[in-house]
């Protein structure tokens, strides 16, 4: 598991470091947890992926993420809303429970299945 520590460093120097730095300790560190928990649970990873820096920066992004998501968002699309309209606003959410900068860093470490030979 990625440490408090290690992600604290890793923001130090980061545009977001601070909304990072407004959650408290038990807060980053479920974050973080979670974080590694969705990435190992939603792809399947090469062997030794997690020893990488691109594994590292993806949990980190992931868990800054999962504490700065729009909570309202992610009920509704739990909820199997993905479009709604008010008036004349329409409002389309692609699941967004990654950021596209996690997905950025996990793409050269995500085992790819081509296909089954016959």
């Amino acid at each position: 598991m990625i440490s408090l520590n290690q992600a604290d460093e890793y923001f130090l120097n980061h545009l977001q470091c601070e909304k990072w730095s407004t959650f408290n300790e038990q807060v980053k560190e479920n974050a973080l947890h979670t974080a590694e928990n969705l990435i190992k649970g939603h792809f399947t990873l090469r062997e030794n992926a997690e020893g990488t820096t691109a594994y590292f920066h993806a949990v980190c992004e992931q868990a800054l993420h999962l504490l700065t998501f729009s909570k309202e968002r992610f009920q509704l699309q739990n909820e199997g809303i993905h479009d709604y309209r008010i008036d004349d606003i329409h409002i389309q959410m692609n699941n967004a429970i990654f950021s596209p900068i996690v997905i950025g860093f996990l793409k050269p470490i995500i085992k790819k299945n081509i296909g089954k030979i016959v």
